[in-house]
């Protein structure tokens, strides 16, 4: 049921867990959220390092509570592979439904809710009419023993018919565009897991791969009419990742190739923008946080002051673990897309030079 994580990727509330297993992050958000580690969850999770995905998480009767789920919670938003996730019977109320909305409205896999025999009422039933609305993957959710009114069972029931048979009113819905947050989670877990089963030294897969991570971003952007592409295509997908003597490509090939439209890779980029993300880093401890962030779009935008909705935004876009920090991973994909002119969020633009050298667009 679990999938392998790359290693020297993540943080969360500014933790870093490399190398960590699944298990202890858990047990870190559990402290950092002040509450007791359910003993289920424990058992459900691997032991081993940087094995942090799965695809069923049965929490049924555990009496997890409201304060407990937030830990579960934060697992559950970087496993994107996840199918099924129960809560059943957990005394969990309508802020915890709500909660659980925030976390799976952009999710690319869930398909399976069940939060029956809860003290959910009508404001948590509402919160599950958005849910399935927002997120068409979700095929069944468990309503059973709750204290949401038959009414609005009846049509959560319907629009989860809907999603179930792919259409709305005859047409065919628009297929979930998912956020830069949710793909940059799934490439990580697509990489990690062809890396395990290829072994190669160093943090390097086949040249070949780049194929299944661009076809994945495009399925999680709901693109699959573009899946279909002709061998010469491919051919010079391949060759823009700048494979080595033995045709491997690292991780950040694989991440802006898959990810930024008409990209132009350049190995020396993404060294430019280490000592780059190093600057902003002064601590050394592998992310930028909140006040660090604000400085940098300060600099950017030749001395402007960002506004704190403008900061927020940001943060939104690119903090791929939702802990108002910016990691490596994070910070490169958001130069990366700078450099290749991704919109601005809000009416924050850059007026100010990177360290970037300007290199040849592939146009693909």
């Amino acid at each position: 049921f679990f999938s392998a994580m790359p290693p020297q990727m993540t943080t969360l509330n500014g933790q870093t867990f490399d190398g960590m297993s699944a298990r202890e992050v858990y047990e870190a958000q559990c402290e950092r959220f002040g509450c007791k580690c359910n003993s289920q969850m424990l058992k459900t999770l691997p032991t081993e390092p940087d094995v942090f995905d799965s695809l069923e998480i049965d929490l049924s009767m555990n009496m997890v509570g409201t304060k407990g789920l937030l830990p579960v919670l934060e697992v559950i938003r970087i496993s994107p592979r996840l199918r099924k996730f129960s809560v059943k019977e957990n005394y969990l109320d309508n802020a915890a439904c709500n909660q659980l909305v925030q976390a799976l409205k952009d999710h690319p896999s869930i398909s399976h809710l069940d939060v029956s025999h809860n003290p959910i009422s009508w404001t948590g039933g509402m919160s599950l009419l958005e849910l399935v609305d927002l997120n068409p993957r979700i095929k069944r959710v468990d309503v059973e023993g709750t204290h949401i009114k038959p009414d609005i069972i009846d049509v959560l029931a319907r629009r989860i018919e809907q999603n179930q048979k792919g259409h709305k009113g005859g047409k065919k819905p628009k297929p979930i565009n998912s956020n830069v947050c949710v793909r940059l989670r799934c490439l990580k877990a697509l990489f990690s897991e062809i890396h395990r089963k290829e072994n190669h030294a160093g943090r390097k897969i086949h040249k070949k791969n780049i194929i299944k991570g661009w076809k994945e971003n495009k399925r999680l952007q709901g693109q699959e009419d573009q899946l279909g592409q002709s061998d010469t295509f491919w051919a010079e997908l391949q060759l823009c990742c700048h494979p080595d003597s033995n045709d491997l490509i690292t991780w950040e090939a694989f991440l802006l190739i898959s990810m930024c439209e008409d990209v132009s890779y350049n190995p020396q980029d993404v060294e430019n923008l280490r000592e780059e993300f190093k600057r902003w880093d002064p601590d050394g401890n592998g992310y930028i946080d909140l006040l660090e962030m604000r400085q940098m779009m300060k600099e950017l935008s030749g001395g402007r002051e960002p506004s704190d909705n403008e900061v927020r935004s940001f943060l939104k876009r690119y903090d791929a673990e939702g802990n108002n920090t910016t990691n490596w991973d994070d910070f490169l994909l958001m130069m990366y897309e700078w450099q290749q002119g991704a919109p601005m969020v809000g009416s924050f633009c850059r007026v100010a030079d990177t360290t970037l050298t300007p290199t040849k667009k592939y146009h693909l």
